[in-house]
């Protein structure tokens, strides 16, 4: 490896700590703190974000005027979630998807009917996809013990996924699925298990459920999370691009980082709420 190529390789791994380093302590704060507003406020500007990487890769040359109707979605789907839980949420889904067609119909005036209808299905996706899934760690700060449940969540998924990056690199071996993710490995994914559920057991001794239930769960997030992440990287491949963006330096952009949490939020979730008593 030439001097360059180090060099290059270790700002990259620099910047992923670095960057950790500066954003872990507020989040961590949030889902931890009794502020429930505070913690509100930041996945609003989170999503806002991520909506921003997702607008500019997919909806063409006009993305600043679809972005407006993307975000009043997230708001409504945010907002339903946080002032009404599950209800407001659904509710505030169908809000922003009847967005989506009011601005087919306002578009078939100037623009053929496959290409509306193609913009219709990625607003659809984006909603489905950010808004609603982004919205379930709303809905899990206000279950009970919420915000041990939201570091939980955040550290096994960032467990599995630093280590199915250094395990994969150091032992390479077979791709996991070349045609979407060329650089993912099954040695990667085994490393990114054995972290998910060492985290898992760890957290047993702070989180109700018994021990067995909670390596089972480390083990499925662990799987579940990386179907997300090739989730992400099957659209990314689509769009012939490799990172939503560079807000996060080595980390690429937010979309880059939810992509396996979106995934994980929602068993989570439903984990805590239908089968977990409240204390």
């Amino acid at each position: 490896m030439s001097f360059e190529a180090l060099a290059q390789r270790l700002d990259s791994h620099l910047s992923r700590w670095l960057v950790a380093l500066i954003l872990l302590p507020p989040v961590i704060y949030s889902m931890w703190a009794d502020e429930y507003l505070l913690f509100f406020i930041l996945i609003l500007v989170i999503g806002g974000l991520t909506w921003l990487e997702f607008s500019r890769l997919l909806f063409g040359p006009n993305w600043l005027d679809i972005l407006f109707l993307a975000l009043t979605g997230w708001l409504a789907v945010a907002f339903g979630a946080f002032c009404f839980g599950p209800i407001g949420q659904s509710l505030g889904l169908v809000a922003a998807l009847a967005l989506g067609s009011g601005y087919t119909m306002f578009s078939l005036g100037r623009e053929s009917g496959p290409v509306v209808l193609d913009l219709l299905s990625r607003f659809a996706l984006g909603q489905i996809y950010l808004s609603f899934l982004l919205s379930f760690f709303i809905l899990l700060k206000q279950a009970d013990s919420g915000g041990l449940w939201l570091i939980y969540v955040l550290a096994v998924t960032a467990a599995a996924d630093t280590a199915a990056f250094y395990v994969g690199r150091r032992f390479q071996g077979p791709k996991l699925w070349p045609k979407i993710s060329p650089h993912k490995t099954v040695s990667g994914l085994l490393g990114g298990v054995a972290a998910s559920v060492l985290v898992s057991v760890v957290f047993s001794s702070f989180l109700p459920p018994p021990f067995p239930i909670m390596v089972f769960l480390g083990l499925f997030l662990a799987v579940w999370g990386a179907l997300g992440d090739l989730f992400e990287s099957a659209l990314k491949r689509a769009l012939d691009i490799k990172d939503s963006s560079r807000f996060l330096l080595g980390h690429g952009g937010f979309w880059d980082r939810l992509d396996s949490l979106l995934f994980n939020i929602v068993p989570v979730y439903a984990l805590v709420e239908l089968f977990l008593p409240a204390h």
